[in-house]
């Protein structure tokens, strides 16, 4: 008897759990996308609540995994952990992997979660592994990190001076760089000059930033894009100061609706 009500069990949880379902938006995604899950936990423990969290874990299986930062503690999920209610058991969770699991791109193969209640009396099955796409990383003189973002998003922007073709590019000094922000019309919106770029090494400077944290943004404003101009000194034939710029780079914000 004992055995049949094990198996009868089994089954039952089986069964239960079989109807959850999880997709992506996009259906593929770097570790530098922002990725959309959706999850409908009909017929799961979870079945008709209205707060649930993600419990989310890196590189399942493979090595050098860690923890999502949002997770919390098992008997008390943090807040940013809390999945978005969008329908009656349905879901979702937005999502950078790098900054979910604070790895680089490099570091990330693969990664899982399960869904449960904020003290993790109720759960899901996990859901894993999911492969990253690997990055297709081509080198230029300027690029951005991450590739895709949203207003919200730390970016970084980079001057690799060593794949200048510009000579004065080549030449330059005291680098500095213009962020200049642009409102949902395409309008300039507000603009930070002249800001000192960190020197990575000797021919990689960079600068990060999040918007809200460089230039004041009053609630609700959209921002459509940004661009940055990297700029600084070289000298001149009688060995004075001259300011040379580089080439405005536009980079659009991701929306999602």
């Amino acid at each position: 008897m004992m055995k049949k009500f094990l198996l009868s069990t089994i089954f039952s949880l089986c069964t239960l759990w079989a109807f959850a379902q999880v997709t992506f938006s996009p259906a593929s995604f770097t570790a530098e996308d922002e990725v959309t899950i959706t999850l409908d936990v009909s017929n799961t423990p979870l079945a008709g609540m209205n707060d649930i969290y993600i419990w989310a874990f890196s590189n399942d299986g493979v090595g050098g995994g860690k923890d999502a930062i949002v997770n919390g503690q098992w008997g008390n999920s943090s807040e940013a952990a809390k999945l978005t209610k969008i329908a009656t058991n349905k879901f979702t969770f937005k999502f950078i992997a790098t900054t979910l699991f604070a790895q680089s791109p490099a570091e990330l193969i693969n990664f899982g979660f399960l869904a449960k209640t904020k003290d993790g009396s109720k759960q899901t099955q996990d859901f894993k592994p999911y492969k990253f796409d690997p990055l297709v990383f081509s080198p230029s003189q300027f690029r951005i990190f991450p590739s895709k973002l949203d207003q919200t998003d730390m970016a970084t922007v980079y001057f690799h001076q060593d794949l200048a073709t510009d000579q004065n590019l080549q030449r330059m000094f005291d680098v500095k760089v213009t962020i200049t922000f642009f409102d949902g019309a395409g309008n300039q919106f507000a603009q930070r000059a002249n800001i000192t770029a960190k020197k990575e090494s000797d021919k990689l400077y960079s600068y990060s930033f999040i918007p809200e944290k460089l230039i004041t943004l009053p609630a609700g404003t959209t921002l459509s894009k940004f661009s940055y101009q990297f700029s600084g000194n070289i000298k001149d034939a009688t060995g004075t100061n001259v300011v040379t710029t580089a080439p405005v780079v536009e980079v659009a914000y991701l929306t999602f609706n």
